[in-house]
């Protein structure tokens, strides 16, 4: 009898918590389990580097829950790592002492570039990469990574702290959001990816212009959820993990939802509950990103930083 060897991977992110049980074989996966808790754990401090009492115990009781359904399976491994909210909060030791020490969960502060390289490794999972370079783009709430990567080689990774989460705190746009509010988001983008803007020139003047961007889980399940729910549009899947949008429908679900008020994104199919108020700057983040850089064809991937960590050992 082959026993399974079964891996937990905890991601404490800014927005959710994700619990992913897998069973692990040769370099490969199948998931057995995946929950994702709504925690928004940077509600109120992420710009102040503090995790406010009603974010911290949201995160706790979260943790608990992890807790006593990891009880029901036997696990070989766990892998816990906390990202941007966590990793600039004074009080994120705090938090993680506190996990250690009522769950017993020995959770990984990680660092930007850990963090996107990890990204890439969960991308990678999803589907065959082309031979030309694509640029990889994880819209978390606390942080923003970009990766370019050829084949099995990452060309250039960067974190930015411009999530969802924090650009919703700095900003605070009306609803709907005004056009002197996106001009203001978007020259701030355009100041701060500067270093992301001179990596994609210098990619494009060694292997030509870049064509493809890849986006991972969050934002981009919306997208793929509210294009096929709520506006009925077909898009090809190139694997079960990862489907191809046309940049002409990224335009169409960009005008849709910054246009749209935040009771009409209640209503919308599509849009999880607690992504409601943080979809629109992500949105503008994603647009801003295709027209700027000018990409033809953008994949939406399923997997991101918790299937890569199936495949990292702190």
């Amino acid at each position: 009898m082959v026993t399974r060897q079964l891996k937990a991977v905890l991601d404490l992110g800014t927005n959710t918590f994700h619990l992913l049980i897998a069973e692990m074989s040769e370099g490969s996966f199948i998931e057995i389990f995946q929950k994702q808790t709504p925690v928004k754990i940077g509600a109120g401090g992420i710009n102040k580097g503090f995790i406010e009492q009603m974010a911290y115990e949201r995160g706790m009781r979260a943790l608990e829950d992890f807790a006593n359904i990891l009880t029901s399976y036997s696990i070989e491994s766990i892998v816990a790592t906390g990202t941007s909210a966590i990793r600039n909060a004074r009080n994120g030791p705090q938090f993680l002492q506190e996990a250690k020490e009522r769950f017993g969960f020995s959770i990984e502060s990680i660092p930007g570039a850990l963090e996107a390289e990890l990204i890439f490794k969960g991308v990678k999972q999803s589907f065959q990469f082309p031979e030309t370079p694509v640029l990889i783009m994880d819209i978390g709430g606390g942080s923003v990574e970009f990766i370019i990567a050829k084949n099995d080689a990452i060309l250039y990774k960067q974190s930015f702290e411009i999530g969802a989460a924090r650009l919703l705190d700095l900003f605070k746009p009306s609803n709907p959001i005004e056009v002197s509010e996106l001009e203001s988001i978007n020259t701030y983008l355009q100041n701060t990816l500067k270093p992301l803007q001179d990596a994609l020139q210098k990619t494009s003047e060694l292997y030509g212009k870049m064509e493809i961007l890849v986006g991972s889980a969050g934002s981009f399940e919306t997208l793929l959820d509210v294009l096929k729910l709520d506006l009925g549009r077909n898009y090809d899947s190139i694997t079960p993990f990862a489907h191809e949008v046309r940049k002409e429908q990224v335009a169409e679900f960009s005008k849709y939802i910054i246009n749209s008020t935040q009771l009409q994104r209640e209503s919308m199919k599509g849009v999880l509950d607690f992504r409601v108020d943080m979809i629109v700057v992500a949105t503008v983040l994603l647009s801003f990103v295709v027209e700027k850089y000018s990409f033809n064809k953008i994949i939406a991937s399923n997997y991101a930083l918790k299937e890569g960590l199936l495949f990292y050992s702190s």
